[in-house]
């Protein structure tokens, strides 16, 4: 198969007129124009989602309506591979939970669901703030141990990518330091932490920060807090939720322009309710009010994002991120933290999204299948 684009991403910039041959589900080659089975005006590698609780009604913790609606969505917006979000909720609703994402990701290794690549779950609770709970129900929160985590995980340690933890909380740092060592991403978030345990935190192999500014000890120019340490740290790569409501414009310009397009990196964060239509839900006993394609508790805090990733690339652009760059924070960059390697070169696999002039998916392709067309 060939692919003529007017623009491709690679690296950190686009080449103009290029055909991409990809066989066996690999690209192969790159070129100048030439005969193609597809002509498209952008083709970027695909979006990779790290933290993202469902959409469409669906979610692993309150399984109401169907995951592939949930997966094939998501595709259809260009995410070709997603952390599927666990957040606080009692012991036996997360370990079931858990039980649903593995035995959806079984069932991709054998082709027997197809949309967007789960590639493994990021717990994003139970170990956080009382302090800084979101809206994760202040109940189901625990305090952070080895035991806590096997109990919790026995048996779906292997499909455990990313973790976030409030480094405040006792055990906590010594828990992310273990968990790093066996290859867990860990990141802090949901955390009330000074500027010095943060610091201590990060030294110790924590190496991002959980939708940055978002349910976070807010920076103060006496009481600088997690969010400045994380900005002020090259070994610390910040989740941003592109939607425009959790982060003013001007929040995501500050952050580019502290740490620049190589440690920031989108994410959906989106949740049950995204993707519904405006109006009232209740999800495992709780109330959800979505408004203006807003998602909010019934008690008004803000609950989950409100785009998908292929929202997040556009509105980066509306706030004057280069597209190139954009599109490599919701794709390239948020595969490397997981150690993929998910770029348009030889050599690598054809995850890759066509875009129109205007920004709108066109087409997706996994492993050099087409597997989306919108038009």
């Amino acid at each position: 198969m060939k692919i003529f684009t007017k623009k491709l991403l690679t690296g950190r910039t686009f080449l103009t007129d290029k055909t991409v041959t990809v066989e066996n589900g690999r690209i192969t080659a790159i070129a100048g124009g030439g005969p193609a089975d597809f002509a498209v005006d952008v083709l970027t590698p695909g979006l990779v989602d790290l933290h993202c609780h469902g959409g469409q009604g669906f979610d692993p913790e309150q399984v109401v309506h169907p995951l592939p609606d949930f997966l094939a969505a998501m595709l259809r917006c260009g995410v070709t591979e997603v952390l599927l979000t666990l957040g606080a909720e009692s012991l036996p609703v997360m370990r079931r939970a858990l039980g649903v994402v593995k035995d959806a990701m079984q069932k991709q290794a054998v082709g027997q669901l197809p949309g967007t690549r789960i590639i493994g779950v990021h717990l994003e609770g139970p170990f956080l703030s009382p302090v800084r709970p979101g809206a994760m129900p202040p109940a189901a929160l625990r305090i952070p141990s080895s035991a806590a985590y096997r109990e919790l995980t026995q048996g779906y340690e292997d499909i455990i990518r990313q973790i976030t933890l409030a480094p405040e909380l006792p055990q906590a740092i010594t828990l992310g330091q273990s968990q790093a060592a066996h290859g867990v991403r860990v990141q802090a978030g949901h955390t009330d932490a000074d500027f010095s345990t943060a610091q201590r935190a990060f030294d110790a192999g924590f190496t991002g920060l959980c939708h940055t500014f978002n349910a976070c000890r807010p920076l103060h120019h006496r009481d600088p807090g997690v969010v400045a340490a994380a900005l002020l740290d090259d070994r610390v790569t910040t989740e941003c939720i592109c939607d425009l409501v959790h982060l003013h414009p001007g929040t995501l310009q500050l952050i580019y322009k502290i740490k620049g397009a190589d440690r920031m990196i989108a994410v959906s964060d989106s949740v049950a309710t995204h993707g519904l239509c405006d109006g009232r839900y209740t999800f495992n006993g709780q109330g959800y009010i979505v408004q203006n394609g807003v998602s909010r508790c019934a008690d008004g805090t803000l609950d989950g994002g409100g785009v998908y990733l292929d929202g997040a690339v556009r509105n980066l652009q509306s706030v004057g991120i280069p597209a190139a760059e954009a599109c490599r924070m919701a794709s390239t960059l948020p595969a490397a933290c997981l150690g993929l390697r998910r770029e348009l070169t030889p050599g690598c696999l054809a995850d890759c999204v066509a875009w129109s002039d205007d920004w709108l998916v066109q087409y997706v392709w996994q492993g050099g299948q087409l597997a989306v067309s919108n038009i």
